[in-house]
Parts: C-alpha cells; sequence; structure tokens
C-alpha cells in the first residue's frame, strides 16, 4: 500500500534517523524492494502496517496500535500526501479521545485539526473520505473541550465523506450525530437509517441515537423499539457502551419503563 499511496513522497524512516530518498525509489515493486538494505524494508513495512490498521472505518482503542502507529507517521508527517496526513490526524484524534489529561487532549487535538486541515488542502482529484470525515471528527471533539473552537463546518465534510465513501457506516452515523446536535432530528433519522441499511446493528451508539432523534420526531413508539434493539446489541467500543446507558436512561426516565419491559432476556446455553 505505501509504494502505492506515496509514490511522490520524498521521505522514508529508518530507526530514529530520517533518510531522504529519490521519488522514484519509493515506488519500487516488492521484488526490487527485496534487494533494498534491511532498514530501508523494514521502513517501508512500518508505514504500510500503520496505513493498514488506520484504514478501517471503525474506532481504535488500543493504546499499542496507537502508539505503533503514531511513532511511525509522525517521522514522516511533513510529506505532502493527504492519505498520510488524514491518518496522521486520526491517530492524533483516537490519542486525544484515550488521553485522561485535559491538557493533553487539548493539545492532541488541536495538533490533529492542523494536519486534518493540511491533509484536505492537498486532496486530490478524486476526493478523499478519510480527510473529510476525520477533520469534522478532530473540529467537533476539539469544540467539546474547547469553548473557544468552532465546529461549524463539521456537518459540511462529514456530507462530503459520506458522498466519497457512501458505503461507510460510520461515516453516515456521524453526519447524524452532527445533526443531532444540531436539533435537526429528521436529517438525522435519515443518516442513522441509512447507517443501518448498510450494516444494520453494527453500533449500539447509533441505534441509541437513532432511537432517541425517533423520541424528539415525536414517534414513541419506533423509539422504544428502536433503543431496547441498542439495548440487545454487542457492545465493542466505548461510545457503544455510552449508548447503552443513554438508551436506558431514556427508556426508564422519559417513556417511564420499568427494567424488566427493556432490558434484554437473557440467553440460556
Amino acid at each position: 500500500m505505501f509504494r502505492r499511496v506515496v509514490a511522490s513522497a520524498s521521505k522514508l524512516v529508518a530507526g530514529v534517523a530520517s533518510v531522504q530518498v529519490a521519488a522514484t525509489a519509493v515506488a519500487i515493486s516488492d521484488a526490487d524492494l527485496k534487494k533494498k538494505p534491511e532498514w530501508y524494508q523494514h521502513a517501508v513495512a512500518s508505514l504500510e502496517e500503520s496505513l493498514k490498521k488506520l484504514s478501517t472505518v471503525a474506532y481504535i482503542e488500543s493504546e499499542e496500535t496507537l502508539n505503533a502507529a503514531h511513532d511511525v507517521l509522525q517521522r514522516v508527517r511533513d510529506v505532502d500526501n493527504t492519505e498520510i496526513l488524514w491518518r496522521y490526524a486520526r491517530v492524533l484524534v483516537e490519542q486525544a479521545e484515550l488521553s485522561k489529561c485535559p491538557h493533553k487532549k487539548l493539545e492532541l487535538l488541536e495538533e490533529a485539526k492542523v494536519y486534518a486541515k493540511k491533509a484536505l488542502a492537498l486532496e486530490p482529484a478524486k476526493g478523499s473520505a478519510g480527510a473529510h470525515k476525520w477533520y469534522a471528527i478532530a473540529v467537533t471533539k476539539l469544540a467539546q473541550v474547547d469553548k473557544k473552537a468552532s465546529a461549524s463546518d463539521a456537518v459540511e465534510h462529514f456530507e462530503r465523506a459520506t458522498k466519497l465513501a457512501p458505503k461507510d457506516p460510520f461515516a453516515w452515523h456521524l453526519l447524524g450525530v452532527a445533526y443531532y446536535n444540531q436539533k435537526k432530528y429528521t436529517e438525522a433519522i435519515q443518516s442513522f437509517n441509512k447507517a443501518e441499511g448498510i450494516k444494520s446493528g453494527f453500533s449500539p451508539a447509533n441505534l441509541f441515537y437513532l432511537g432517541d432523534s425517533l423520541k424528539h420526531a415525536g414517534q414513541k413508539k419506533e423509539a422504544v423499539e428502536v433503543l431496547k434493539k441498542c439495548l440487545a446489541a454487542h457492545t465493542k467500543n466505548k461510545a457503544d457502551g455510552r449508548g447503552k446507558l443513554e438508551a436506558k436512561k431514556v427508556l426508564s426516565v422519559d417513556f417511564k419503563l420499568q427494567p424488566e419491559e427493556y432490558e434484554p432476556v437473557p440467553t440460556e446455553f
């Protein structure tokens, strides 16, 4: 992947040193790569692995994975390549999400915005869904921790991400959340349903937001049904866990249901 993505790059990394190489040397075949020094092969393999792991559309909550990717990508962050830059921004955003230090979280998100914005500035004509998606995520999360920051353009970039990657359920989910935060519940419902249509039950968080949006839209019966599905869905990350907690709150407080009316029935083995 790396040799295809960064054919125009001018830098590779070996250990702690930065080594300048010609652009033509980057875009070499596997056979020719084997003829290169071991450090060169290792540098290419490390970056390929990081890019591969950061191509997943779902959240990454492994500190080990994020730290390894950060170690590699921060050494090539001055390469003018959209695909590398938005993935570096993504690492920073996800590290910020795991950080318990407010100052460090803010620092990481501010840096993420800078690199995501740079990725967009270098976006190729065919577009980059990842660049738009992670720029929007970065500015949204930055606005949550810095009252002076603005996420006014987040919807625009989430919309662009869904157009460039229409089969990414998380992009549709995040667009829905952006609409939800603006209290545009009709648009939010459409986006959450689009995500479910692509991959049903992929995220309890998506089901919570869909259910709560239906509640705000006055569709109580549909809201209760969806929120119950949320509680029965498999939890994959912290966002899913928070979604389930919120779903219980809506069912018990807003809809006055008793636990036995909404708690999933345990499966017997």
